[in-house]
């Protein structure tokens, strides 16, 4: 996983990019991509993120793309559900 920002969204295309964290292109971004329970998926400006990159014929692109909190902790959390015995 990556962590970095992102350098602009577009809401009414769903598609933006993210700012590669070791220089060169940038990352496209899908609103597929986006892992959030809102029903509209989209990313502020400048909000941090961590994510994967795949790299594609077009070039480098996110998935798996969560916002992150001031924390440095994902803003969708998982839960594992325990079972005591």
């Amino acid at each position: 996983m990556a962590i970095s920002k992102v350098k602009w969204f577009d809401g009414k295309k769903g598609y933006g990019f993210l700012v590669n964290p070791e220089g060169g292109e940038d990352i496209f971004v899908h609103f597929s991509a986006i892992q959030s329970d809102r029903s509209f998926k989209v990313l502020n400006q400048d909000a941090a993120v961590d994510f994967e990159v795949d790299k594609t014929q077009k070039g480098l692109q996110a998935k798996n793309v969560r916002e992150v909190a001031d924390n440095g902790f994902s803003e969708t959390p998982s839960f594992r559900q325990e079972s005591f015995g």
